[in-house]
């Protein structure tokens, strides 16, 4: 460890359970000075604030936040801020997937994923962009999804919102590294979070820890891209390089799922 993230202060969207509350957690155990956990589960984000908050006295923040609402999102990056004067850390953390077959999928189902997956991850981005260019350091880092770098059957709502994800954060790299921003992107396939609930998590799937582990020291290394797990990066290489063999397994998924969904009424 480089000590990267010693003495920081950061905020976290999503930060109640799953990848967010793994990523605050790791935050702290690195040497954070400051973690503002910001979720809209009132009752997770007190529960899970105060068992850290015992773990690490004075140097955890929970700010009750629906992403999908502007003005909490500035409110949970400006008391931040407000804490030591410096902003040096946003995760961009929440959000929801969705696997469903396109007759089941409404307008109103898109619009939902959209203010939450994309407008969340605009409204603390572009929130944080103008704090961090104004003391000239800062790190932000989004949630992406391996469906957002390849194409995955009954995930186009899912998928679209995190390529928007994956394309907005690489051209901010690119637009403000010369201002001392750092933006991270990272893609997961499958990770035991509630992502899951009510249904087996598939076999090749990951522990948070060990998610939050990989994602933690590749934020170290300054990665901008960062896929995991093997199996993930082996399918991205696959649609990049050996198109006829990933169309293969996708068809074969997509027909997988598609029996699924006719005998058991889900995709697994």
């Amino acid at each position: 460890m480089s000590g990267y993230f010693e003495q920081k202060v950061a905020a976290v969207t999503g930060a109640a359970s799953g990848l967010g509350l793994g990523i605050s957690e790791e935050l702290l155990k690195r040497g954070a000075e400051a973690v503002f956990m910001g979720d809209f589960n009132e009752e997770g984000l007190k529960r899970e604030s105060d068992r850290l908050s015992i773990l690490y006295p004075g140097k955890v923040f929970p700010i009750l936040t629906d992403v999908t609402k502007l003005d909490q999102v500035q409110k949970l990056i400006f008391d931040a801020k407000n804490y030591a004067g410096h902003l040096d850390l946003l995760f961009n953390n929440a959000g929801m997937g969705l696997t469903l077959p396109t007759e089941k999928i409404t307008f109103d189902i898109w619009k939902f994923i959209i203010d939450l997956n994309l407008m969340g991850v605009i409204h603390g981005t572009y929130t944080a962009i103008p704090v961090m260019r104004e003391q000239g350091f800062g790190h932000i880092v989004n949630t992406g999804s391996i469906a957002g770098k390849v194409p995955v059957p009954y995930q186009a709502v899912y998928a679209a919102t995190k390529s928007a994800v994956i394309s907005m954060t690489e051209c901010l790299q690119y637009e403000l590294e010369n201002d001392g921003l750092q933006f991270s992107v990272f893609c997961p396939g499958n990770v035991r979070t509630p992502i899951f609930a009510g249904v087996t998590p598939p076999a090749d799937s990951i522990s948070v820890e060990e998610a939050v582990e990989y994602i933690f020291d590749e934020i170290e290394k300054g990665s901008l891209m960062i896929i995991f797990p093997e199996a993930v990066r082996q399918a991205d290489y696959l649609y990049r390089e050996k198109r006829d063999d990933f169309d293969k397994l996708m068809k074969q998924l997509a027909d997988e799922r598609r029996e699924n969904y006719r005998t058991k009424g889900t995709y697994c």
